[in-house]
């Protein structure tokens, strides 16, 4: 996992060949006016989820991926990100599913970062991660880059 500032986001641009135009696009684009959902960003190679989250929403499972690599962003207030290395994951919750890339587990996360306003975290398929329920409302977007 990185985590980052969006204002260095060009540091990490050498570790994936789309990084820089993800990481361009969430510069260039106001994304915080998009309406919650999924936006086309370069067909199923780069996409964003735009996502608002209020302090009752329910935590969801640790979840891994394997066809994607997401850069979450806090792009208004903050939200706790649990991780743990998927290694270390024992208590599968659901199996991987194709369709949505996803695998759960009922583990607990080892550590949990508060991705503040402006931040990112980059997690790839070896870091199974959750948005943990924010204290107050939150805006993020997660920005979906295929391997």
């Amino acid at each position: 996992m990185i985590l980052d500032h969006v204002s260095r986001a060009e540091k990490y641009y050498n570790v994936h060949t789309s990084f820089r135009h993800a990481f361009d696009y969430l510069k260039l684009n106001d994304v915080s006016k998009f309406n919650d959902g999924i936006h086309e960003i370069n067909g199923d190679e780069i996409f964003l989820i735009v996502a608002r989250g209020k302090s009752n929403d329910v935590a969801s499972k640790l979840e891994s991926h394997r066809h994607y690599i997401d850069i979450q962003v806090a792009l208004d207030g903050s939200y706790p990100l649990g991780w743990k290395n998927l290694d270390r994951c024992k208590s599968i919750d659901t199996e991987y599913d194709h369709e949505k890339d996803a695998q759960t587990f009922s583990d607990t996360p080892e550590f949990t970062v508060e991705l503040e306003q402006g931040m990112f975290a980059v997690v790839f398929p070896e870091d199974a991660h959750v948005g943990l329920p924010p204290k107050k409302n939150v805006l993020k977007a997660v920005v979906k880059v295929a391997l």
